[in-house]
């Protein structure tokens, strides 16, 4: 009979729960949060509770809200990562699905692949077990040793498809895993080399989950469910039971065990309950909306479900039930009320009426709110017209269908519900039915302390109607100064009823007279929005955008505090309610809980996903807050219970001058406790912590200072310290933690830091630094006056050295050759000729005196200068000699500048000894490129004689030649063999002269 009753229940609340959509808010994470893709294939919580994301792009490691991203740029050994696994070194491994798998140790991949020894480069799982890890690959399973990095393959047994093993596990010392096609294997490491032992032989196996002796595995459209130990002794049978392909199990603290599932070509994917043997699809209660779900990990500490997508990312679903949502089939919620132990719900479909399980008891439809209205005109057809058509009020459309009607809110009054919207006011008895109608169409309704019917009325004044029902009242002119104007909330409050003007503050009626705080200079504030009463008695108000008051109006008004909009979480105040000592100031960014000048947050970190709050009401212990699509129920006794905070800050690592902190690093320094003693030259630290105790990261922020007289820093959600060149002192570096959860503030001693002071602030160096100061100012003043004259002679032998290589360029030789062979020319009567030589020569004169006046010019103007040069000598061999300049792409022609007047000599040497009237093909070829990031590499190529031949034959030394080099030595630091010149009887002269630019 217990049983019995057990399961009713348990299929009341399922069918409860799926009818009305309620479920636990989850938190969505994408790409547009940090997730590399939202095809996520695999997460993993380690062992430090971090939880880490494969996806087809790439890693992901969730840390304090924030993703860390790895990919193959950072020597993961393929994006596409489709498991992930922790040894017991603490390493992390990761499957690929075409690059084999990877290590982490924390600082670098190391890649295994095929060429390794894995069977198989797509791999489907990772599973450690002691010292080694196991890959199940799509051609069987590889062994690693974890320390060793051996790769083990067992020989597969004969199959027909892929052995594509998809999951392992271990039982009793045992690992076993499962194939796709072929069934359960055993592998057996007693031997020197590992066997693989059938153990179970059936088709489509796609996971596994153990849980205790229950084995669960996955097939197509259903579960296989062994009891392992059974199998242990021969025993294969299983029951059959569920639906779509579930591809990971877990197991929470409740020990209720959810599966991912994904049918495939099925569209019955979706996060499941298994309970008695059936799979109960819990998506819609936990707001999942993909249908492709892979993954699924719970977090014990934090009592947190982790859902993998296939397309949408990932989904974070709180299983503490403090934060309950009601989807409500979407409806816009409007107000409530409480009908004793019932709730009355006013949404833009009408009225429903829930009892205490939140099941719908009764509803009252937009048709027969329209029926009702109707019945009330067919009857007062005359009264109407002569009655309301002529008052001051909005004239009401009575042509409205019921699909057209918009409610504003509901009152309560005694026993009765007053609803106001565009087509009248309605009175609704306790038993949920329709009892009065009244034409009037007024956005704010309420009563007097006195329960007079208030009806405001936009642009002309307020009604107080003693008989409302009758029309029967008292109308106050808009143009009256303490008639209420711009009413948005009205609340009654002892003897006394509070009106709230959007723009003219507070007005009060008492004693059938109305009262403005603002016109009588009880009160300047002028913008009200939202008002609540606490159980000491006193108001709290609010503007929309503004701060917040609680204030005494008992006996004499008085402003007993105000919560300043700075302290406030959120732009736009929504709602205001008080529950004890606690003050609930909603806003866009969630709820801030209020209590002793300290402010907490909750928001959809606890489940609050949507913040753009319509309507609120506190029901005993309970808050309800209706939203756009359904409403919130929060447990209010859970809510403002003390939440846990950070308890202690750990250091995790600490790097000096970016070098972290080990024994093998350094000899030269003591770490004790807490305390950190460096030199001078090691005063820039990075110091990474971990907070512990709290229980939401994302809520944390932490600024820190290096002494208790120092100001703190900004706050920043980053643990870490960045503290770079610090003076020589001792430090004692503190940090603050704020918790936005928890609503403290917490400072811990995290590090004293000394910092030596350099050995030249002693006095003994100072004494022997300023003797030897005063010596090295003497030996200056003599070495800067030798180093001076030293340098105006070099000044003056470079002036010397250019005036001469000017005149070598200008030698009576070359003008005397050029005069000739422009006599000739002339005497020829070849007047085209002689023009452009005459030309030629001239551009070349004037050029060499433009350069004599710079010390560099470009490779560009020295290119220019040497065709002018060369065009000349050319025309006396008749153009003969084919000239060729080569330049490296490297060569930035325009900007690398050399000094001028280098390398005219060495051409003119080429004209003047390389070549005579009976060699054949002559060429001339000048070439830069670059041999090093500054240095310049030129040469001068001929195919003449070579330079031997030429000088025996002519005897002639060049003084060119003899005066670069002298000018290279002096304009340049010294390079060895600036100038080499190789020469060939046979090949010809090679000119190389080597430049720093």
């Amino acid at each position: 009979m217990r049983l019995r009753n057990s399961l009713f229940l348990y299929f009341l609340f399922f069918f409860t729960g799926s009818l009305f959509g309620q479920y636990l808010p989850s938190k969505n994470y994408t790409t547009t949060d940090g997730l590399p893709n939202n095809a996520v294939r695999a997460l993993f919580l380690n062992s430090k509770n971090i939880l880490w994301i494969g996806t087809e792009n790439g890693v992901s490691r969730m840390e304090n809200g924030t993703f860390s991203n790895f990919n193959e740029l950072d020597g993961l050994g393929h994006n596409s990562c489709w498991d992930i696994s922790q040894d017991t070194n603490g390493n992390m491994w990761f499957g690929s699905y075409g690059g084999g798998v990877s290590k982490f140790d924390g600082k670098k991949f190391t890649v295994f692949t095929t060429k390794n020894g894995l069977l198989a480069d797509r791999t489907r799982k990772v599973f450690p077990y002691k010292n080694k890890i196991y890959v199940g690959t799509e051609q069987g399973v590889s062994i690693i040793d974890i320390n060793t990095n051996k790769i083990v393959s067992p020989k597969v047994p004969p199959h027909k498809d892929d052995f594509i093993a998809i999951s392992l596990f271990e039982y009793l010392g045992e690992v076993y895993f499962t194939t796709i096609f072929e069934g359960l294997f055993k592998i057996d490491e007693s031997g020197i080399v590992p066997k693989v032992i059938p153990v179970v032989m059936h088709k489509n196996t796609y996971s596994l989950g153990l849980f205790g002796s229950t084995l669960y595995s996955s097939n197509e459209g259903f579960i296989d469910k062994f009891d392992i130990s059974n199998i242990k002794k021969g025993d294969f049978s299983s029951s059959k039971f569920g639906q779509s392909i579930v591809w990971q199990y877990a197991r929470d603290k409740r020990n209720t065990i959810f599966a991912a599932a994904w049918g495939i070509y099925n569209p019955d994917g979706g996060l499941y309950r298994i309970e008695n043997d059936k799979m109960i699809d819990v998506s819609e209660y936990f707001g999942i909306e993909s249908k492709i779900l892979l993954n699924v990990v719970y977090d014990k500490n934090k009592d947190i479900l982790y859902v993998g997508s296939n397309d949408k990312g990932i989904y974070e679903v709180r299983l503490d039930k403090m934060i309950d949502y009601d989807l409500f089939d979407s409806k816009y919620i409007i107000d409530f009320e409480s009908l004793g132990k019932n709730k009355l719900v006013l949404h833009n479909k009408g009225i429903s009426i829930l009892n205490p399980n939140k099941t719908v008891l009764k509803s009252i439809s937009l048709s027969d709110f329209k029926n009702v209205e109707t019945d009330f005109l067919n009857k007062n057809k005359n009264k109407i017209a002569a009655q309301y058509r002529e008052s001051k009020d909005f004239e009401l459309n009575f042509n409205i269908p019921a699909s057209g009607i918009e409610f504003y809110e509901m009152v309560k009054n005694q026993n009765s519900f007053w609803i106001g919207s565009n087509i009248g006011i309605f009175e609704i008895n306790s038993q949920g039915k329709i009892i009065n109608y009244v034409p009037k169409h007024s956005l704010k309704i309420g009563f007097t302390a006195k329960n007079q019917f208030i009806e405001t009325i936009p642009y002309a004044g307020v009604y107080v109607y003693d008989d409302v029902y009758h029309l029967k009242g008292k109308h106050y002119s808009k143009f009256e100064k303490h008639t209420p104007q711009d009413i948005v909330k009205i609340l009654n409050h002892k003897d006394k009823t509070y009106l709230l003007s959007v723009f003219n503050g507070l007005y009060v009626h008492k004693n059938n007279q109305f009262q403005s705080y603002l016109a009588d200079g009880i009160w300047k504030e002028n913008k009200f929005k939202n008002i609540t009463v606490n159980q000491k008695g006193q108001l709290i108000l609010s503007a929309e955008f503004g701060d917040v008051f609680i204030i005494d109006d008992s006996n004499s008004f008085k402003v007993l505090k105000t919560i300043s909009k700075k302290e406030i979480i959120g732009n736009t105040i929504l709602f205001l309610e008080a529950y004890k000592d606690f003050i609930f100031i909603g806003t866009e960014k969630g709820i801030n809980i209020y209590k002793n000048g300290k402010i907490r947050l909750i928001d959809k970190e606890q489940g609050l996903k949507d913040c753009v709050i319509t309507t609120s009401q506190i029901f005993d212990n309970e808050l309800w807050l209706g939203t756009k699509k359904g409403y919130y129920t929060i447990d209010l006794k859970q809510l403002v219970q003390e939440p846990i905070t950070v308890s202690k800050l750990e250091i995790s690592n600490i790097a000096v001058n970016n070098i972290p902190i080990k024994k093998a690093n350094f000899n030269w320094f003591r770490f004790t406790l807490k305390e950190l003693i460096f030199d001078y030259k090691h005063n820039s630290f990075s110091i990474d912590f971990v907070p512990t105790g709290h229980a939401i990261a994302n809520k944390l922020k932490f600024r820190y200072r290096l002494k208790n007289t120092n100001r703190w820093s900004p706050y920043s959600e980053k643990t870490n310290l960045f503290l770079p060149y610090l003076p020589y002192g001792k430090y004692d570096v503190e940090v603050e933690v704020s918790d936005l959860n928890a609503g403290k503030t917490t400072v811990f001693k995290l590090l004293k830091i000394t910092i030596k002071p350099p050995f030249w602030l002693s006095l003994w160096f100072v004494s022997i630094l300023i003797l030897g100061i005063l010596g090295t100012s003497f030996h200056f003043i003599l070495a800067e006056k030798k180093r001076a004259k030293e340098k105006a002679d070099i000044q003056k032998r470079i002036a010397e050295t250019k005036l001469e290589a000017l005149l070598s360029q200008m030698n009576p030789h070359f003008i005397f050759n050029a005069m000739n062979a422009i006599q000739y020319y002339i005497i020829s009567n070849d007047i085209d000729n002689s023009l452009f030589y005459i030309g030629e020569f001239a551009k070349l004169m004037r050029k060499t005196l433009e350069n004599s006046s710079r010390q560099t010019i470009t490779i560009n103007e020295e290119i220019d200068y040497l065709k002018t040069y060369i065009t000349i000598e050319n025309m006396r061999f008749d153009n003969r000699i084919d000239c060729e300049f080569q330049i490296s792409p490297e060569v930035d022609t325009d900007f690398h500048e050399i000094p001028t007047m280098l390398l005219q000599p060495f051409v003119e040497n080429v004209f003047v000894h390389a070549f005579d009237a009976s060699h054949q093909s002559p060429k001339l070829i000048v070439s830069f490129n670059m041999i090093s990031e500054n240095l310049l590499q030129c040469k001068i190529i001929d195919n003449g004689k070579g330079m031997n031949d030429a000088k025996h034959s002519i005897g002639h030394k060049s003084k060119g030649i003899e005066l670069t080099k002298e000018r290279l030595s002096l304009l340049q630091d010294p390079i060895v063999n600036p100038i080499t010149i190789f020469h060939d009887k046979n090949i010809g002269t090679t000119v190389t002269i080597r430049l720093k630019v």
